[in-house]
């Protein structure tokens, strides 16, 4: 212990000794992530040897002896401890996730989600990326921003966008003195706190990068009144960024982080781990993946034992090697996205682009006063008309827009392209078609015709499934919200449908638009 005592003086960050071994895991979820996911405060027992708590009440007489008020706090230290080589893995690891796994439970995830993501296109200028370069600390703004947003503090915490993740989570230590045989036989107290997580997905590469630390001045202590100045600040806690899925998916950098609670609750730093999503275990042309990730928290060592360690709640990434995104002349070949969040675009009235938000609302709110008609004057309306892709917060399981590409999808193109010349100009092979329908007029100088749901979606023109709306607008707006749009594919890494996807419906990506 008097090794343990002195390293904390110091400010020297500690690996512990032992690790708890492997289990494997029952039903796919372990005890800890069921009281991570249904409790609001994550708690775990740890045992102090008796040798051990004695060695440090004996510290603590001595300062007072000298006159102390409290233990000197050591100065914070940021660099981890690295995990022993072959040491083994201390929690349980879950199995992979299919992208019909992964799929639904990002939907379900996001249809309880007290706060809803911030939509990209709010605040963004046109040459500003939601996604932000990953650092050794995290990005003040996006951490700013998430933490300030609402939300963090309860539920899954908050997904601020597609790459950005925060959440502020209750947690709890039980110290026990144990025996010999690490048996507990009396509660010695409780610490508390509050533990903070931020993560950011990488635009560039198949990694979700972990923050966490505990919020300042969080902690409290209730061991007793002596215990609670001399003994519990000292004692260490451990905190260590997990991939949840075998090393085949997903890995994790880094060891744990190990610091008296004294200075995880004044260290202005960040412990931090990267989580790789591996290539070789993947679906579709995409090569996506999901793993789960979670932030583990525990004091364990030769004179400390941990009976449970304490979990976060498990979160999502989804991961991909699409190869067509590109924003101006940056590409962005490989990505890691927190999935667990409904993806829309916010188009503004009044705004630069007000005629194609004016379009949309119309044609989401009011689709049977759109263009093309549903017949002809005078003859009977064979159905209703809808027209998808409102964002509708709380459901997102409503009907979507799923993007297609040119160069993946040249039929679906070419034939959003001839129905709309035919409804806009009566020109093209769809001519016929809209003759009686279409606009009555074509779009004047200075104007275009524009289009809902977008030419770049599977459900635009050429869908047989839904209906459409065209309008003539002035060029300019159109030509704002058009790179709006082809800004917010990369901003919120929306896939190009598959359809060679299992339950293509579900396991492609859906978006939305939302109008204010």
């Amino acid at each position: 212990m008097k090794t343990l005592a002195a390293a904390a003086t110091a400010g020297v960050l500690l690996l512990p000794t032992q690790l708890a071994t492997a289990q494997p895991a029952q039903n796919s979820t372990t005890a800890a992530q069921d009281q991570a996911a249904d409790s609001e405060t994550i708690t775990i027992k740890v045992g102090i040897s008796q040798d051990a708590l004695a060695d440090l009440r004996s510290t603590g007489r001595e300062a007072r002896e000298q006159g102390r008020t409290a233990l000197p706090v050591p100065p914070p230290a940021t660099q981890p401890t690295q995990r022993a080589p072959g040491q083994a893995l201390p929690a349980p690891k879950q199995p992979p996730l299919t992208l019909l796994e992964g799929a639904q439970t990002s939907s379900r995830t996001a249809a309880s989600a007290s706060t809803p993501a911030t939509a990209a296109g709010l605040g963004d200028g046109p040459s500003t990326r939601v996604a932000a370069p990953i650092e050794d600390k995290p990005n003040s703004a996006l951490l700013e921003e998430c933490f300030n947003a609402g939300g963090a503090d309860t539920g899954i915490g908050r997904v601020h966008n597609r790459f950005t993740y925060c959440a502020r989570v209750s947690i709890e230590a039980e110290y026990w003195s144990i025996d010999s045989k690490g048996v507990p036989i009396e509660k010695e107290g409780d610490t508390t706190a509050k533990l903070e997580l931020f993560a950011q997905g990488d635009d560039k590469d198949r990694r979700t990068r972990i923050f966490s630390q505990i919020q300042k001045d969080s902690v409290d202590y209730d061991w007793g009144p002596i215990d609670n100045i001399f003994v519990a600040p000292n004692v260490p806690l451990s905190l260590l960024g997990q991939c949840l899925q075998d090393t085949e998916v997903c890995h994790a950098t880094r060891g744990s982080y190990t610091l008296p609670w004294t200075v995880w609750d004044n260290n202005p730093e960040w412990a931090y781990w990267d989580v790789y999503n591996h290539e070789e275990t993947t679906e579709g042309r995409d090569k996506i993946s999901y793993n789960q990730w979670a932030v583990e928290f525990f004091t364990e060592n030769a004179e400390y034992k941990t009976f449970q360690r304490g979990r976060t709640a498990p979160r999502l990434a989804r991961c991909d090697s699409a190869s067509y995104f590109n924003f101006g002349t940056a590409r962005y070949p490989k990505a890691c996205v927190f999935s667990e969040v409904t993806p829309y675009l916010t188009y503004t009235l009044g705004s630069d682009h007000h005629a194609v938000a004016e379009h949309i609302d119309t044609a989401q709110n009011r689709a049977h006063s759109t263009y093309p008609l549903l017949a002809p004057p005078g003859v009977p309306w064979p159905r209703a008309k809808n027209i998808p892709g409102k964002y509708i917060p709380g459901n997102p399981d409503a009907p979507g827009l799923h993007r297609i590409t040119k160069r993946l999808h040249p039929t679906e193109y070419k034939s959003n392209s001839d129905h709309k010349d035919g409804a806009c100009y009566k020109t093209g092979p769809e001519r016929n078609t809209y003759l009686d329908t279409g606009l009555p007029n074509r779009p004047p100088q200075g104007e275009q015709c524009d289009e809902y749901p977008f030419a770049s979606t599977l459900e635009g023109a050429g869908n047989p499934t839904y209906d459409f709306s065209v309008k003539s607008i002035p060029a300019r707006d159109n030509r704002v919200a058009g790179g709006m749009l082809r800004k917010y594919y990369v901003d919120d890494r929306i896939l190009a449908w598959d359809a060679g996807l299992p339950r293509p419906d579900t396991t492609n990506d859906r978006f939305y638009v939302h109008i204010r």
